[in-house]
């Protein structure tokens, strides 16, 4: 990770930004084994010192802050600091807290790890894509044949949700997300080989019909659906847990939307004592909502809660993660967009 200047100052940060990382994933027992080493970087385990956990993430926080210090221009840097920092972002990380990731950071993180991203993953017994997808097999259940004319995988990454999307999707089926390394490797997956499937039929049409590397707050609804009454279904599998407030990113899914349109969508998941203001920054950098914050900001933008499950999308260090999976109904969207246009005009 890193950020785009070159230079020594970069080099250095990138440094900096990886002995940090290292750090901050030791367990205690590691993290005291590693200071028990002669000629370490850790001072502070000697009688009277701090505890092994405390003297890794002091220390982490010193890499980052270095990391950021050297190099302004590192995203991925000033992010997890801001994450270290305060245990909990809105919920009482204190008035810096990012509201969201920067798309800098997000860009970086998943450009950095495109190519081992799904090993990874896969390590970290990640449940995701099939569990949103088989949020999508409900709604489509008891209807015939593939009954979603158009479908947004919002923040598609290497593709991993897309399969689990394209066997409802009659139509065009779009990815976006901001890391183009990711989408060149969801642009190799076929219908029937790639993106997390190994299909007995020899289908070699592209998994997805388009993939746009673009800002998901912002996005306008995409050419080949221009004229049309918007998305009929919307996925974002593990996205929201790059942003704190969910308010203009769920508005701007109702803008992309035909009326009625259901969203899909997991979260890590916080409880109103960890959240006062119903989402938090955790350290691992990813955000985490109350269940109440985002039904409220959903039916603010026009959505109604069809489902809802309690899920794990991954473990951590031996932890299973707390998660949450919505299932929304779009009722009505009449607002205007910025600039006054209204949604057909898009």
């Amino acid at each position: 990770g890193g950020g785009e200047g070159g230079g020594e100052g970069s080099y250095l940060s990138k440094l900096y930004f990886g002995y940090g990382t290292l750090l901050a994933d030791l367990s205690p027992e590691a993290c005291g084994a590693l200071a028990a080493q002669p000629q370490n970087l850790l001072l502070g385990t000697a009688e009277g010192g701090m505890p092994p956990a405390q003297l890794c993430a002091a220390a982490a926080q010193n890499a980052m802050r270095t990391a950021a210090a050297v190099d302004p221009s590192n995203a991925q840097a000033e992010h997890m600091l801001a994450a270290m920092m305060g245990e909990g972002g809105a919920g009482g990380a204190g008035e810096d807290a990012p509201s969201k990731a920067s798309p800098g950071f997000v860009e970086a993180l998943f450009d950095d790890f495109a190519d081992s991203f799904d090993r990874k993953l896969t390590e970290l017994e990640y449940t995701v894509p099939a569990m949103a997808g088989a949020a999508v097999d409900a709604l489509a259940r008891g209807r015939p044949g593939r009954p979603f004319a158009s479908a947004l995988d919002a923040g598609c990454g290497t593709g991993l949700a897309g399969p689990h999307l394209r066997r409802h999707v009659s139509g065009p089926l779009v990815g976006v997300d901001l890391s183009t390394k990711m989408l060149r490797i969801a642009a190799a997956c076929t219908r029937s080989d790639g993106c997390g499937v190994q299909g007995s039929a020899r289908d070699q049409r592209p998994l997805y019909d388009k993939l746009l590397a673009l800002d998901l707050e912002t996005m306008p609804l995409p050419d080949l659906l221009r004229g049309g009454a918007g998305f009929d279904l919307i996925v974002a599998a593990d996205v929201l847990v790059y942003f704190g407030e969910l308010g203009p990113l769920l508005r701007n899914f109702a803008r992309l939307s035909a009326a009625g349109a259901p969203l899909v969508f997991s979260c890590e998941r916080a409880t109103a004592d960890e959240a006062a203001a119903g989402w938090r920054l955790l350290p691992s950098g990813r955000f985490a909502h109350t269940k109440e914050y985002v039904v409220r900001e959903a039916a603010a933008a026009g959505y109604r809660l069809i489902a809802y499950e309690e899920m794990t999308p991954r473990v951590e260090k031996g932890v299973p993660v707390r998660g949450h999976l919505f299932t929304l109904g779009l009722v009505v969207w009449e607002a205007p967009v910025q600039g006054g246009a209204t949604k057909e005009e898009l």
